[in-house]
């Protein structure tokens, strides 16, 4: 069978089960819901990882497909463990394993239901340590999450460290990303969502940038009934159950409508029992803990 023709087939039966997942009201206003997931899945080759990704990647490729839209970080030298179990039908291309030569992969990857169109990535324009071994940045994207809707998609990995220099680093990839998204997506509906190595609690770092841009945190919104974390204050009682207001992660999930689309979020949770090892308590798949967020939204003409 031509292939052209099943690929063609395969869209349309796509794009009917989203536009049938849309509970429509009337001709001007489209309605529905996805859910997403930010991990970063410690994929620096073994021993130098903080986690066992020859073992652990395969099993968080088993869980990832639950999940609409995903965004992986640290995805370098173990992306065909990552994908041995994915069902997504849309993907972005591995741009391969870290290296010592500096040239390597970003690790930024991500993985769809919906058409993934326009993309491009970008490293950071500061570094310190380690983080210079990588193109360690952030990646752009258009998802089509209904036909002929586009909303603009950021991937973030920022510095991490906190010693004066990696702070100073950070602080300038955090304006580096927003300098971007204020000319790139001027007026547009986006989510931006990653391992921002950052924190509201940490007074040297600058993540209220993106709440200055119109961003709202889907943490803030939904645990902390927007109550903003204060500078200084301590967040990190994280034992089990991790979702609650006084655990802050560096893992975040930032979203933004306009007068063409409204998000509401209706879920959010961090970590997850499915994401230890063989049903450990304690062997977690990654040094990360996964980030997951629901939203509904709503399209008007």
């Amino acid at each position: 069978m031509n292939s052209r023709i099943v690929t063609s087939g395969l869209f349309i039966i796509a794009a009917i089960a989203i536009f049938c997942a849309c509970g429509c009201k009337d001709e001007g206003t489209q309605e529905g819901q996805f859910n997403v997931l930010s991990y970063n899945v410690a994929g620096l080759p073994e021993g130098i990882s903080s986690s066992h990704p020859v073992l652990y990647t395969s099993s968080i490729s088993k869980l990832i497909s639950d999940y609409n839209i995903v965004h992986v970080q640290e995805d370098f030298c173990y992306h065909d463990s990552l994908l041995l179990f994915d069902r997504h039908m849309y993907r972005t291309e591995t741009t391969g394993c870290v290296n010592a030569t500096q040239d390597g992969g970003d690790g930024l990857n991500t993985f769809s239901d919906f058409p993934i169109h326009n993309v491009l990535r970008f490293p950071w324009t500061d570094c310190t340590g380690w983080d210079c071994y990588t193109p360690k940045g952030f990646s752009y994207s258009q998802i089509e999450i209904v036909p002929g809707v586009l909303i603009d998609f950021y991937n973030i990995h920022c510095n991490a460290g906190s010693s004066t220099e990696s702070l100073a680093a950070r602080r300038k990839n955090i304006a580096q990303i927003c300098s971007y998204i204020q000319t790139n997506s001027a007026g547009k509906a986006a989510l931006v969502f990653g391992d921002f190595n950052s924190r509201y609690t940490r007074e040297a770092d600058t993540i209220r940038a993106l709440l200055d841009l119109g961003f709202q945190d889907v943490w803030i919104k939904l645990v902390r009934d927007d109550d903003i974390p204060a500078l200084g204050s301590s967040l990190g009682n994280c034992d089990s159950p991790r979702t609650k207001p006084d655990c802050e992660r560096v893992d975040k999930v930032f979203y933004r409508g306009n007068d063409k689309i409204e998000f509401t979020p209706t879920d959010y949770m961090l970590d997850d029992e499915r994401f230890y090892y063989q049903g450990s308590d304690t062997l977690e798949l990654s040094d990360h803990w996964p980030v997951f967020a629901t939203f509904q939204y709503k399209i008007l003409d």
